[in-house]
C-alpha cells in the first residue's frame, strides 16, 4: 500500500520539494465537451472548475448550448457543508450583485466530484490508508505518514488488491456515511476509473490522457487527464477534454454567502 500511494503520487507530480510533501491544495482547471442538463445534452462554451481541496470546497462555471439553441447559464458551488448556485462567480458577496441559492440536495454531487477528481481521490486514499483525517494528509510524504502510523499501530481502512498489473484501492468515501470508493490505477500508476457507490446510486470517472496542461511557460511536471468522462448508474452525464490547468497554489476562495449562511449548512 505504502509503495502504490507514493508511486501514484509521486508519478503524477503531487510530491513536491526536497522531502516530497504531497502539496497540492487547490486547482484551476478549464475543459470543453458536452454535459447533460435536465436530460439532454449541452455543448460547452466554458466549462471551469476551481477546487480548493482544504476547505473543502469549489466552484463550477458553465455556459453550454443545447441541441435546440437555448444556452444554459450555472455556477455550481459548494464549500464544507454549504452549498449553493450562483448566477454569476461571487454572486451576492457584494450586496445586490448577482443572485446565490441555496442547493442542499446537490452536496453529494459535488462532494463526489472533488473527493474523486485524480487529485482528491489520492489525497482521500491516502488518508484513508494512514487512518487521519483530509486535512492531516496534506503537505506529508505519503509514504512517511503511513510508517508512522503503522509505528503508532493505526490501522487505516483502505484495501489493497490486484488485477494483474493493476491496482486496486477500496476505501470509505469521505463526507457520505455509507459510501465506498474503488480506485483502479493503470500500469503507471495513472488512476483511470474511480468508482463510487452510495446506496443504489453509482457515480464513475474514467480518465485518460495524462498530461501536464499547465501554461507552456509554466509546465512543472503535475499531469492532470486529457479526457474526463463521467457515468451516473450507466449513463454519462459529463464528456470533457482538458484544454488548461493550473495546478500550483493558487489561491482559491470560495467564501459563503449571507443568505446560504442563513440557510444553514447541511447536516
Amino acid at each position: 500500500m505504502k509503495a502504490v500511494l507514493y508511486n501514484w503520487t509521486w508519478h503524477m507530480g503531487m510530491l513536491r520539494g526536497q522531502n516530497e510533501p504531497e502539496l497540492v491544495g487547490t486547482l484551476q482547471y478549464e475543459g470543453e465537451g458536452t454535459i447533460q442538463v435536465d436530460g439532454q445534452s449541452c455543448t460547452t462554451t466554458k466549462y471551469h472548475v476551481g477546487a480548493n481541496y482544504q476547505i473543502p470546497g469549489s466552484r463550477t462555471e458553465i455556459e453550454c448550448k443545447r441541441a435546440n439553441g437555448s444556452v444554459y447559464k450555472n455556477v455550481e458551488t459548494f464549500a464544507g457543508r454549504y452549498v449553493w448556485d450562483e448566477d454569476r462567480p461571487g454572486a451576492e458577496l457584494v450586496p445586490g450583485q448577482g443572485k446565490a441559492t441555496p442547493k442542499p440536495a446537490a452536496l453529494e454531487e459535488r462532494l463526489i466530484r472533488l473527493w474523486a477528481n485524480p487529485h482528491g481521490v489520492a489525497k482521500a486514499a491516502i488518508a484513508a490508508a494512514a487512518g487521519v483525517t483530509l486535512t492531516e494528509e496534506f503537505v506529508q510524504n505519503p509514504a512517511t505518514l503511513l510508517d508512522k502510523q503503522a509505528a503508532a499501530g493505526v490501522k487505516g481502512t483502505a484495501t489493497l488488491a490486484w488485477e494483474g498489473k493493476n491496482a486496486i484501492i477500496t476505501y470509505p468515501f469521505p463526507g457520505i456515511a455509507g459510501a465506498t470508493t474503488t480506485v483502479t490505477l493503470d500500469e503507471k500508476y495513472m488512476p483511470e476509473r474511480v468508482v463510487v457507490k452510495h446506496g443504489t446510486n453509482t457515480t464513475e470517472f474514467v480518465y485518460s490522457g495524462f498530461a501536464d496542461f499547465n501554461n507552456p511557460l509554466a509546465k512543472i511536471e503535475a499531469l492532470w487527464p486529457g479526457r474526463i468522462v463521467e457515468s451516473r448508474n450507466g449513463k454519462v452525464v459529463r464528456d470533457t477534454k482538458t484544454t488548461l490547468t493550473k495546478i500550483y497554489q493558487l489561491y482559491t476562495p470560495i467564501p459563503v454567502p449571507a443568505s446560504v449562511q442563513k440557510a444553514g449548512p447541511v447536516k
